[in-house]
């Protein structure tokens, strides 16, 4: 009867441990199974501490959806710090279907397949019709890393543009902006090149629930560019103001 009861224990015993070694199996599976995005935490960027974005150069997909409006395109980007964009958008044909360039307080659409031009101010653009995300475009693409690499959390401050803004930071770099206006900014797929770090993807929203996202790729950063770069072609051109715009 003893030995009955020792067998009886060992075989428990032996249970106990494939069971226990089952459930071992089964956490460690289930957690290389559980999905990329369940993970809150990415991994640090290795960049130089201070480094900033002076010039940007960039093919560019881009989209805009409005509650009356939307588009998306491809094309082309380039940026010279502090206020300098020239945005060339292409066609499925592979013409151009717009370019924009800014500088400071004044802004160009050119249309070269109507060879028409609107000039004036960047508050003057009209309200709807995929454009007013331009007012924008300076202070979002002012998204300069802390100087402390491994910042996190979310603080206030008045930014470069004098704008009072939340910012959101990860490992020392921004991945949200929002103002007390209802405008935000979320920055994803971060890269370095040449020490810098910079955000591929730019989604900007505001309040209405307008929307613009900016893929970037094959950036070069920091390298020089000339000012033809930000200079629109207006030979032969019909210009405008830009107040007898409606829309992209």
């Amino acid at each position: 009867m003893t030995q009955v009861k020792n067998m009886n224990l060992t075989t428990v015993s032996k249970m106990s441990l494939f069971t226990k070694s089952r459930f071992r199996l089964f956490i460690i599976t289930a957690s290389l199974l559980l999905p990329a995005g369940c993970s809150t935490i990415r991994p640090a960027l290795d960049y130089s501490p201070g480094a900033t974005v002076d010039t940007l150069s960039a093919a560019v997909s881009m989209s805009v959806t409005t509650a009356d409006f939307g588009m998306s395109g491809n094309g082309f980007l380039v940026y010279r710090r502090p206020d300098q964009l020239h945005l060339l958008l292409l066609s499925p044909f592979g013409t151009t279907m717009i370019e924009i360039f800014s500088k400071g307080e004044q802004i160009t659409l050119l249309y070269p397949g109507s060879s028409t031009a609107y000039v004036g101010r960047i508050a003057d653009l009209p309200v709807k019709g995929g454009l007013q995300g331009w007012r924008l475009m300076r202070w979002v693409m002012d998204a300069d890393p802390s100087s402390t690499t491994g910042l996190n959390g979310t603080f206030e401050r008045t930014g470069s543009q004098g704008v009072i803004e939340k910012v959101t930071f990860e490992n020392g770099l921004v991945t949200a902006k929002s103002t007390l206006n209802g405008e935000q900014v979320f920055y994803s797929r971060y890269t370095v090149a040449g020490g810098v770090p910079f955000a591929a993807e730019l989604d900007l929203r505001n309040k209405k629930d307008d929307r613009i996202r900016l893929v970037l790729e094959e950036p070069e950063v920091n390298t020089p560019l000339d000012e033809a770069a930000f200079q629109p072609r207006l030979e032969g051109v019909t210009i405008l103001p830009l107040s007898d715009l409606k829309g992209l």
